[in-house]
């Protein structure tokens, strides 16, 4: 086990942060996610291709790029004659990234996937060392398979009767998007994107056999919450895709527990 040290009395203010292993440099040159926070899946793909020819070309060093309306700080790492160790930080253009600071939890990272190779290790250090702004407004999200399982829950806990229903919430939610698709029509585009409660929304997002319904007070959404929607889903798909197939699914549900730390990444509830 690796001792790390904070390099910081406060974490360090960003919007996300993510840890990549390249490897097969001389043919397919392979991407693994080891771990992210605050940047879908699909933007490490996109910013690494961007930038894939220049990492492998130098092997080690530091790049700074724009993506949409991101700046992008990224530190790659030559480990080995066919690995590379990339670490991205994603925040707003305006900002002034601390470079120096940001470098050495770099220096921890890799050190870390060198020595143990141990996501657990990966998991600390970004947690200690970074942290993203989370949204406050959900009172409750639920992730909900296509048969009506429950595959996650968490409810604040002040909302009582909330926590005494959970599971006929759920299957009330499976319902009506089943009688939805029956009466809006099955076309792309066209699933339910929320149920009005009156003084409470669920936002909806489907996905991969899943249903995924944040509870929050009716106001003004903010893009972070559209933007954290989105992915909290990537992260679930991307950990339980296989298991949630329902086509294998074997009622097991204890194993989604573990992915309140990640909903905790983004959500205050």
């Amino acid at each position: 086990m690796i001792l790390l040290e904070k390099t910081n009395s406060n974490p360090i203010q960003i919007l996300g942060v993510g840890v990549i292993k390249i490897s097969d440099l001389s043919s397919k040159k392979e991407i693994d996610i080891i771990f992210q926070k605050g940047i879908g899946i699909q933007q490490i793909q996109k910013i690494i291709s961007n930038n894939i020819d220049k990492i492998v070309e130098k092997r080690s060093g530091i790049s700074i790029d724009i993506f949409r309306n991101y700046s992008v700080y990224l530190h790659f790492f030559d480990n080995n004659q066919d690995e590379i160790i990339s670490i991205i930080y994603l925040d707003k253009k305006e900002n002034i990234l601390n470079y120096s600071d940001l470098f050495t939890i770099s220096q921890m990272l890799n050190q870390s996937i060198i020595e143990d190779d141990s996501l657990s290790n990966v998991m600390h250090i970004c947690n200690q060392e970074i942290q993203i702004p989370r949204h406050k407004g959900v009172i409750a999200p639920f992730i909900i398979g296509s048969g009506g399982h429950l595959f996650f829950s968490k409810i604040n806990k002040n909302k009582t009767r909330l926590i005494e229903h959970e599971l006929p919430i759920s299957g009330f939610i499976s319902a009506i998007l089943s009688f939805s698709r029956e009466i809006i029509g099955r076309e792309p585009g066209t699933n339910l994107k929320q149920i009005n409660l009156g003084n409470q929304i669920f936002y909806l997002n489907l996905r991969n056999h899943a249903i995924f319904a944040y509870l929050v007070e009716k106001q003004r959404i903010p893009e972070t919450f559209k933007k954290y929607m989105h992915l909290i889903a990537d992260e679930f798909i991307n950990r339980f895709k296989e298991k949630i197939n329902p086509n294998i699914f074997n009622g097991e549900l204890t194993q989604f527990g573990k992915f309140e730390s990640i909903v905790d990444n983004y959500f205050i509830i």
